[in-house]
Protein backbone atom coordinates (compact mmCIF):
# COMPACT_ATOMS: atom_id res chain seq x y z
CA UNK A 1 0.00 0.00 0.00
CA UNK A 2 1.57 3.30 -1.10
CA UNK A 3 0.75 6.86 -0.18
CA UNK A 4 1.72 10.22 -1.61
CA UNK A 5 1.99 11.71 1.90
CA UNK A 6 5.12 12.05 4.04
CA UNK A 7 5.51 10.00 7.26
CA UNK A 8 5.03 13.17 9.32
CA UNK A 9 1.77 13.94 7.55
CA UNK A 10 0.52 10.38 8.10
CA UNK A 11 1.47 10.55 11.79
CA UNK A 12 -0.43 13.82 12.24
CA UNK A 13 -3.46 12.37 10.44
CA UNK A 14 -3.33 9.20 12.57
CA UNK A 15 -3.16 11.22 15.80
CA UNK A 16 -6.02 13.35 14.47
CA UNK A 17 -8.21 10.31 13.80
CA UNK A 18 -7.38 9.00 17.28
CA UNK A 19 -8.99 12.06 18.87
CA UNK A 20 -12.16 11.94 16.75
CA UNK A 21 -14.09 10.07 19.47
CA UNK A 22 -12.04 10.04 22.68
CA UNK A 23 -12.94 13.57 23.87
CA UNK A 24 -16.62 12.54 23.61
CA UNK A 25 -16.51 8.97 24.94
CA UNK A 26 -14.22 9.91 27.83
CA UNK A 27 -17.02 11.92 29.45
CA UNK A 28 -19.34 8.93 29.89
CA UNK A 29 -16.86 7.08 32.11
CA UNK A 30 -16.74 9.99 34.58
CA UNK A 31 -20.39 11.00 34.36
CA UNK A 32 -21.10 11.02 38.09
CA UNK A 33 -18.09 13.09 39.27
CA UNK A 34 -18.56 15.41 36.29
CA UNK A 35 -22.19 16.03 37.25
CA UNK A 36 -21.07 16.80 40.80
CA UNK A 37 -18.32 19.15 39.61
CA UNK A 38 -20.70 21.05 37.31
CA UNK A 39 -23.61 20.94 39.77
CA UNK A 40 -25.98 19.34 37.26
CA UNK A 41 -28.33 16.35 37.19
CA UNK A 42 -28.45 13.41 34.82
CA UNK A 43 -31.04 15.07 32.56
CA UNK A 44 -28.65 17.97 31.95
CA UNK A 45 -25.80 15.51 31.52
CA UNK A 46 -27.83 13.83 28.78
CA UNK A 47 -28.09 17.22 27.08
CA UNK A 48 -24.31 17.73 27.24
CA UNK A 49 -23.74 14.24 25.87
CA UNK A 50 -26.02 15.01 22.92
CA UNK A 51 -24.33 18.35 22.09
CA UNK A 52 -21.30 17.03 20.15
CA UNK A 53 -23.41 14.56 18.16
CA UNK A 54 -25.80 17.39 17.25
CA UNK A 55 -22.77 19.40 16.09
CA UNK A 56 -21.70 16.44 13.95
CA UNK A 57 -25.02 16.72 12.13
CA UNK A 58 -25.40 20.49 11.87
CA UNK A 59 -21.85 21.28 10.73
CA UNK A 60 -21.35 18.60 8.07
CA UNK A 61 -23.28 20.57 5.44
CA UNK A 62 -20.79 23.44 5.74
CA UNK A 63 -17.76 21.28 4.89
CA UNK A 64 -17.82 21.57 1.04
CA UNK A 65 -17.95 25.36 1.12
CA UNK A 66 -15.35 25.63 3.88
CA UNK A 67 -13.03 23.23 2.05
CA UNK A 68 -13.20 25.32 -1.10
CA UNK A 69 -12.51 28.59 0.71
CA UNK A 70 -9.77 27.45 3.09
CA UNK A 71 -8.32 24.38 1.41
CA UNK A 72 -8.28 20.88 2.87
CA UNK A 73 -5.00 21.31 4.75
CA UNK A 74 -5.91 24.56 6.52
CA UNK A 75 -9.40 23.31 7.33
CA UNK A 76 -8.01 20.19 9.01
CA UNK A 77 -5.65 22.42 11.01
CA UNK A 78 -8.64 24.52 12.09
CA UNK A 79 -10.39 21.33 13.26
CA UNK A 80 -7.41 20.38 15.41
CA UNK A 81 -7.32 23.91 16.84
CA UNK A 82 -11.04 23.81 17.73
CA UNK A 83 -10.62 20.49 19.54
CA UNK A 84 -7.63 21.92 21.44
CA UNK A 85 -9.51 25.08 22.45
CA UNK A 86 -12.61 23.15 23.49
CA UNK A 87 -10.55 20.66 25.51
CA UNK A 88 -8.78 23.53 27.25
CA UNK A 89 -12.02 25.34 28.13
CA UNK A 90 -13.49 22.14 29.60
CA UNK A 91 -10.99 22.44 32.44
CA UNK A 92 -13.08 25.33 33.80
CA UNK A 93 -16.07 23.86 35.64
CA UNK A 94 -18.74 26.32 34.66
CA UNK A 95 -21.80 24.83 32.97
CA UNK A 96 -22.29 27.44 30.18
CA UNK A 97 -18.55 27.46 29.43
CA UNK A 98 -18.38 23.67 29.54
CA UNK A 99 -21.29 23.54 27.08
CA UNK A 100 -19.51 25.98 24.75
CA UNK A 101 -16.33 23.92 24.99
CA UNK A 102 -18.28 20.78 24.12
CA UNK A 103 -19.72 22.53 21.06
CA UNK A 104 -16.24 23.58 19.87
CA UNK A 105 -15.01 20.00 20.19
CA UNK A 106 -18.13 18.79 18.39
CA UNK A 107 -17.59 21.21 15.50
CA UNK A 108 -13.95 20.18 15.11
CA UNK A 109 -14.79 16.48 15.04
CA UNK A 110 -17.80 17.10 12.79
CA UNK A 111 -15.66 18.65 10.08
CA UNK A 112 -13.08 15.86 10.41
CA UNK A 113 -15.86 13.27 9.99
CA UNK A 114 -16.49 14.51 6.46
CA UNK A 115 -12.91 15.49 5.56
CA UNK A 116 -10.95 12.42 6.59
CA UNK A 117 -12.58 9.95 4.13
CA UNK A 118 -11.81 12.36 1.28
CA UNK A 119 -8.18 12.87 2.32
CA UNK A 120 -7.58 9.15 2.85
CA UNK A 121 -9.11 8.19 -0.49
CA UNK A 122 -6.89 10.81 -2.13
CA UNK A 123 -3.73 9.55 -0.40
CA UNK A 124 -4.52 5.83 -0.76
CA UNK A 125 -6.51 5.65 -3.99
CA UNK A 126 -5.26 2.14 -4.80
CA UNK A 127 -6.61 0.45 -1.65
CA UNK A 128 -9.76 2.27 -0.57
CA UNK A 129 -11.53 -0.60 1.23
CA UNK A 130 -8.55 -1.48 3.42
CA UNK A 131 -7.78 2.14 4.30
CA UNK A 132 -11.39 2.90 5.20
CA UNK A 133 -11.37 -0.17 7.42
CA UNK A 134 -8.22 1.03 9.18
CA UNK A 135 -9.72 4.53 9.46
CA UNK A 136 -12.90 3.32 11.16
CA UNK A 137 -10.81 0.96 13.28
CA UNK A 138 -8.72 3.87 14.57
CA UNK A 139 -11.90 5.79 15.33
CA UNK A 140 -13.10 2.86 17.43
CA UNK A 141 -9.72 2.74 19.17
CA UNK A 142 -10.01 6.48 19.84
CA UNK A 143 -13.30 5.90 21.61
CA UNK A 144 -11.80 3.15 23.75
CA UNK A 145 -8.91 5.42 24.79
CA UNK A 146 -11.37 7.95 26.16
CA UNK A 147 -13.60 5.37 27.83
CA UNK A 148 -10.82 3.36 29.48
CA UNK A 149 -8.26 5.94 30.57
CA UNK A 150 -10.62 8.58 32.01
CA UNK A 151 -11.14 6.87 35.38
CA UNK A 152 -7.54 5.64 35.93
CA UNK A 153 -6.12 9.07 35.06
CA UNK A 154 -8.67 10.76 37.33
CA UNK A 155 -7.78 8.42 40.21
CA UNK A 156 -4.04 8.74 39.58
CA UNK A 157 -4.07 12.55 39.86
CA UNK A 158 -7.04 12.82 42.21
CA UNK A 159 -8.92 15.18 39.90
CA UNK A 160 -11.43 14.86 37.09
CA UNK A 161 -9.58 17.68 35.34
CA UNK A 162 -6.68 15.29 34.72
CA UNK A 163 -8.78 13.00 32.52
CA UNK A 164 -10.07 16.00 30.56
CA UNK A 165 -6.54 17.44 30.25
CA UNK A 166 -5.43 14.30 28.42
CA UNK A 167 -7.10 15.65 25.28
CA UNK A 168 -5.54 19.09 25.71
CA UNK A 169 -2.12 17.46 25.50
CA UNK A 170 -3.13 15.13 22.65
CA UNK A 171 -4.66 17.90 20.53
CA UNK A 172 -1.77 20.35 20.96
CA UNK A 173 0.75 17.68 19.86
CA UNK A 174 -1.43 16.82 16.84
CA UNK A 175 -1.82 20.47 15.90
CA UNK A 176 1.93 21.11 16.18
CA UNK A 177 2.75 18.12 13.96
CA UNK A 178 0.17 19.20 11.40
CA UNK A 179 1.57 22.74 11.25
CA UNK A 180 5.07 21.51 10.34
CA UNK A 181 3.97 18.67 8.01
CA UNK A 182 3.25 18.77 4.28
CA UNK A 183 -0.47 19.42 3.71
CA UNK A 184 -2.57 17.52 1.14
CA UNK A 185 -3.72 20.78 -0.49
CA UNK A 186 -3.34 19.34 -4.00
CA UNK A 187 -6.87 17.91 -3.77
CA UNK A 188 -8.86 19.75 -6.41
CA UNK A 189 -11.31 22.42 -5.27
CA UNK A 190 -14.60 21.35 -3.81
CA UNK A 191 -18.08 22.51 -4.84
CA UNK A 192 -19.39 25.63 -3.15
CA UNK A 193 -22.67 24.18 -1.91
CA UNK A 194 -24.33 20.85 -1.23
CA UNK A 195 -26.10 19.27 -4.18
CA UNK A 196 -29.41 18.36 -2.55
CA UNK A 197 -30.45 16.41 -5.64
CA UNK A 198 -28.25 13.63 -4.31
CA UNK A 199 -31.03 12.94 -1.82
CA UNK A 200 -32.99 11.40 -4.71
CA UNK A 201 -30.41 8.60 -4.97
CA UNK A 202 -31.37 5.40 -3.07
CA UNK A 203 -27.71 4.74 -2.26
CA UNK A 204 -27.49 8.07 -0.41
CA UNK A 205 -30.44 7.14 1.81
CA UNK A 206 -29.00 3.68 2.40
CA UNK A 207 -25.81 5.26 3.73
CA UNK A 208 -27.80 7.82 5.76
CA UNK A 209 -29.83 5.06 7.40
CA UNK A 210 -26.77 2.99 8.28
CA UNK A 211 -24.94 6.05 9.63
CA UNK A 212 -27.99 7.15 11.65
CA UNK A 213 -28.67 3.83 13.35
CA UNK A 214 -25.01 3.01 13.95
CA UNK A 215 -24.35 6.45 15.44
CA UNK A 216 -27.58 6.42 17.45
CA UNK A 217 -26.64 3.16 19.15
CA UNK A 218 -22.96 3.86 19.72
CA UNK A 219 -23.31 7.37 21.16
CA UNK A 220 -26.25 6.43 23.36
CA UNK A 221 -24.19 3.50 24.60
CA UNK A 222 -20.99 5.42 25.35
CA UNK A 223 -22.99 8.10 27.19
CA UNK A 224 -24.92 5.72 29.45
CA UNK A 225 -23.24 2.29 29.48
CA UNK A 226 -20.86 3.11 32.37
CA UNK A 227 -23.79 4.37 34.46
CA UNK A 228 -25.84 1.27 33.58
CA UNK A 229 -23.00 -1.08 34.54
CA UNK A 230 -22.42 0.77 37.83
CA UNK A 231 -26.11 0.27 38.61
CA UNK A 232 -25.54 -3.47 38.03
CA UNK A 233 -22.88 -3.50 40.77
CA UNK A 234 -19.63 -2.79 38.90
CA UNK A 235 -17.14 -0.24 40.19
CA UNK A 236 -16.48 2.94 38.12
CA UNK A 237 -13.17 1.47 36.90
CA UNK A 238 -14.84 -1.81 35.92
CA UNK A 239 -17.64 0.10 34.17
CA UNK A 240 -15.09 2.19 32.29
CA UNK A 241 -13.34 -1.02 31.24
CA UNK A 242 -16.63 -2.41 29.92
CA UNK A 243 -17.22 0.71 27.86
CA UNK A 244 -13.65 0.57 26.57
CA UNK A 245 -14.10 -3.08 25.55
CA UNK A 246 -17.29 -2.14 23.69
CA UNK A 247 -15.36 0.46 21.68
CA UNK A 248 -12.06 -1.40 21.38
CA UNK A 249 -13.47 -4.54 19.73
CA UNK A 250 -15.00 -2.35 17.04
CA UNK A 251 -11.50 -1.49 15.78
CA UNK A 252 -10.42 -4.94 14.49
CA UNK A 253 -14.01 -5.57 13.40
CA UNK A 254 -13.83 -2.50 11.17
CA UNK A 255 -10.57 -3.60 9.60
CA UNK A 256 -11.92 -7.10 8.89
CA UNK A 257 -15.32 -5.94 7.57
CA UNK A 258 -14.74 -6.80 3.90
CA UNK A 259 -13.45 -10.27 4.84
CA UNK A 260 -16.45 -10.84 7.14
CA UNK A 261 -18.90 -9.92 4.36
CA UNK A 262 -17.19 -12.37 2.00
CA UNK A 263 -17.41 -15.07 4.69
CA UNK A 264 -21.15 -14.41 5.08
CA UNK A 265 -21.54 -14.45 1.27
CA UNK A 266 -23.76 -11.34 1.33
CA UNK A 267 -24.15 -7.99 3.08
CA UNK A 268 -27.70 -8.94 4.08
CA UNK A 269 -26.57 -12.03 5.99
CA UNK A 270 -23.73 -10.07 7.58
CA UNK A 271 -26.20 -7.40 8.71
CA UNK A 272 -28.58 -9.99 10.17
CA UNK A 273 -25.80 -11.66 12.18
CA UNK A 274 -24.62 -8.32 13.53
CA UNK A 275 -28.17 -7.32 14.53
CA UNK A 276 -28.60 -10.52 16.54
CA UNK A 277 -25.16 -10.08 18.11
CA UNK A 278 -25.99 -6.54 19.24
CA UNK A 279 -29.34 -7.63 20.70
CA UNK A 280 -27.70 -10.40 22.73
CA UNK A 281 -25.12 -7.91 23.95
CA UNK A 282 -27.83 -5.61 25.30
CA UNK A 283 -29.42 -8.52 27.19
CA UNK A 284 -26.09 -9.49 28.76
CA UNK A 285 -25.44 -5.93 29.98
CA UNK A 286 -28.33 -6.39 32.39
CA UNK A 287 -26.88 -9.64 33.76
CA UNK A 288 -24.06 -7.90 35.62
CA UNK A 289 -20.68 -9.39 36.48
CA UNK A 290 -18.44 -11.00 33.83
CA UNK A 291 -21.40 -11.55 31.49
CA UNK A 292 -21.61 -7.78 31.07
CA UNK A 293 -18.15 -7.83 29.48
CA UNK A 294 -19.26 -10.58 27.10
CA UNK A 295 -22.20 -8.34 26.19
CA UNK A 296 -19.80 -5.46 25.52
CA UNK A 297 -17.90 -7.64 23.03
CA UNK A 298 -21.03 -8.90 21.27
CA UNK A 299 -22.46 -5.37 21.03
CA UNK A 300 -19.17 -3.71 20.09
CA UNK A 301 -18.30 -5.84 17.07
CA UNK A 302 -21.43 -4.80 15.08
CA UNK A 303 -20.62 -1.13 15.71
CA UNK A 304 -17.27 -1.43 13.95
CA UNK A 305 -18.61 -3.45 11.05
CA UNK A 306 -21.65 -1.27 10.27
CA UNK A 307 -19.63 1.96 10.43
CA UNK A 308 -16.97 0.48 8.16
CA UNK A 309 -19.65 -0.76 5.74
CA UNK A 310 -21.04 2.76 5.45
CA UNK A 311 -17.61 4.30 4.81
CA UNK A 312 -16.64 1.68 2.22
CA UNK A 313 -19.99 2.14 0.51
CA UNK A 314 -19.54 5.92 0.31
CA UNK A 315 -16.00 5.65 -1.07
CA UNK A 316 -16.79 3.00 -3.69
CA UNK A 317 -20.04 4.54 -4.95
CA UNK A 318 -18.56 8.03 -5.42
CA UNK A 319 -17.31 8.83 -8.92
CA UNK A 320 -14.78 11.41 -7.66
CA UNK A 321 -13.59 13.20 -4.51
CA UNK A 322 -16.12 16.01 -4.89
CA UNK A 323 -19.00 13.57 -4.93
CA UNK A 324 -17.53 11.66 -2.00
CA UNK A 325 -17.36 14.85 0.07
CA UNK A 326 -20.98 15.64 -0.79
CA UNK A 327 -22.26 12.16 0.06
CA UNK A 328 -20.14 12.09 3.22
CA UNK A 329 -21.45 15.50 4.31
CA UNK A 330 -25.09 14.63 3.60
CA UNK A 331 -25.01 11.14 5.07
CA UNK A 332 -23.14 12.08 8.21
CA UNK A 333 -24.97 15.39 8.63
CA UNK A 334 -28.47 13.92 8.55
CA UNK A 335 -27.33 10.72 10.27
CA UNK A 336 -25.80 12.49 13.25
CA UNK A 337 -28.80 14.80 13.66
CA UNK A 338 -30.89 11.68 14.19
CA UNK A 339 -28.21 10.09 16.37
CA UNK A 340 -28.03 13.16 18.62
CA UNK A 341 -31.49 12.37 19.97
CA UNK A 342 -30.25 9.12 21.54
CA UNK A 343 -28.19 10.27 24.58
CA UNK A 344 -30.70 13.00 25.49
CA UNK A 345 -33.81 10.80 25.25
Amino acid sequence: MRSSATPLTLLALALGVLMMRGPVTGVGAVAQPLCEALGIGYATYGFISALPIACFGVCCAAVPSAARKLGIGRLIGLCFALIFLGSLLRLVFNFPLFSLATVLIGIGIALLNALMPVVLRHLFASDVAFVMGVFTGLIGFSGSIGAYFSVPVMEMFGSIRASLALWVLWSVITLALWIVSRKPNNIKSMPVSVDWSMLTRPITWAVIFVMSMQSLTIYTTVAWLPTLLIDQGLTPSEAGLGSAIFLLVSAPASILTSRFIRLCRSERMASLIMTVSFAIGIILWSAGGPLSYVGCVLAGIPQGITFSMAMILMAKKSSDLNQLLLISSLAQGIGYLIAGLGPFI
